[in-house]
């Protein structure tokens, strides 16, 4: 386990489910939490696992070490070794996390993956700051019914840094990274990369900077 991650002995206390609506002023500490209702939480939460099929409104940090949520979730700031969503995220801080997976709505301001970060475009997104110390894909969802969205399926991020890199309908003033594909419905300022680039004929890339791969030199 993680440093940064909280210890069994803050987990001492019962788990907790919310069915129908709750509102808590205190901080929250539970081995498990669930939101089947409504949570309002003016503290923070601090647990194992937080499922959320509801709606899960954090005004401080939420920390846990796996994150799934299924309908609403809205925090300051996320911290978790596993987040998956398919439903809306919001975060107005930063969210730190060993991976991240989600197909729905994001808001960030700023997203950090150890490992990988995978969004399927099943709605309108927005992250300003995205890194990973692996690959980063931004695809477009095959879920039923997200075609309906349209065009409200896109991102739109300020940065994009990773190793690995894959983007549809993306927005970006910089992408960051070794190999980067550059699908269908893209816009970006700038780009580095340092080992190979694709970029869809349906898809502007501004300026391209190639910066070699020190290891290799």
């Amino acid at each position: 386990m993680h440093d940064d991650m909280p210890s069994e002995p803050a987990f001492s206390q019962l788990p907790l489910k919310v069915k129908g609506s709750l509102l808590r002023r205190d901080d929250i500490v539970a081995t498990s939490v669930e939101v089947l209702g409504a949570l309002t939480a003016r503290g923070s939460i601090t647990t194992a696992r937080l499922k959320v099929s509801g709606e899960c409104s954090v005004a401080n940090a939420c920390v846990a070490r796996q994150v799934k949520n299924l309908g609403s979730l809205r925090v300051s700031s996320l911290q978790a070794d596993e987040i998956h969503s398919s439903g809306y995220l919001s975060a107005t801080q930063g969210t730190t996390t060993g991976s991240f997976y989600a197909d729905g709505a994001v808001r960030m301001k700023r997203l950090t993956a150890r490992n990988s970060i995978e969004i399927r475009l099943g709605n309108a997104c927005s992250i300003d700051e995205m890194s990973a110390g692996g690959e980063i894909s931004v695809l477009l969802s095959s879920t039923p019914f997200s075609f309906l969205m349209g065009p409200l399926r896109k991102m739109n991020c300020c940065t994009i840094t990773g190793t690995t890199i894959k983007l549809e309908r993306t927005t970006a003033n910089l992408v960051c990274g070794e190999d980067v594909t550059i699908g269908p419905g893209c816009i970006i300022q700038e780009l580095h990369y340092s080992k190979s680039l694709t970029v869809d004929s349906k898809s502007k890339v501004k300026k391209v900077v190639f910066l070699p791969d020190r290891e290799a030199t």
